[in-house]
């Protein structure tokens, strides 16, 4: 038999209070990563900023005001493991723009 959705909270045996509860525009593992290439004097490949994600795109401001395209490559920390496969996959925005970023950086912009 389906069950109807009330919207209410669910209690009892399917929800225990032990799942991790997210704040919004935040991720549950609590920190996002730069997964692009090393860009001289802005940003490095692996900088972790814990928090939301807009507390890691304001520290990462001055990189995205000279590279825009920074912004795509800050991910969640819960995206990682896919992204860190898909910026090395051709075929996808990711692997584009970090393509785009490589090449901007080696030309100093």
């Amino acid at each position: 038999m389906a069950r109807k959705e009330t919207g209410a909270p669910v209690t009892g045996p399917e929800n225990n209070g032990n799942e991790k509860k997210s704040r919004a525009g935040t991720c549950p593992s609590g920190f996002y990563i730069y997964i692009g290439p090393n860009i001289k004097k802005y940003i490095q490949t692996g900088t972790i900023y814990r928090g939301t994600r807009a507390h890691a795109l304001k520290q990462a401001a001055e990189a995205i005001k000279a590279y825009p395209l920074v912004k795509t490559l800050i991910v969640s920390g819960d995206a990682l493991p896919e992204a860190r496969l898909k910026v090395k996959a051709p075929g996808n925005a990711l692997y584009a723009n970090y393509m785009k970023l490589k090449l901007a950086g080696k030309e100093g912009k």
